[in-house]
């Protein structure tokens, strides 16, 4: 639902991200990625780093697909070639 997701992740609900007071569930979505994505990281890379990084893109796309400024028709696309490329490393 994107008004859900605009809620979530465009206003400011006052939550700590990556901090010490984040709260848990918070916490345990990002180590659930951070498990899945952990060794795609490779050598040298600090894996919560990568999944920043990953997080971060995901979101970037969502939040530009949702004002308007990329394309609608390659939104399947352009999410799958982000998980495709990063599991490929």
């Amino acid at each position: 639902h994107p008004a859900v997701y605009d809620a979530l992740f465009q206003l400011d609900g006052g939550l700590a991200y990556a901090q010490e007071d984040t709260p848990a569930p918070l916490k345990d979505a990002f180590a659930a990625l951070l498990e899945s994505l952990g060794e795609a990281a490779g050598d040298g890379v600090d894996p919560g780093l990568f999944t920043e990084v990953f997080w971060a893109s995901l979101h970037g796309l969502a939040t530009l697909a949702r004002a308007g400024r990329l394309p609608p028709e390659d939104a399947k696309r352009r999410t799958e070639l982000l998980v495709d490329r990063l599991a490929m490393i």
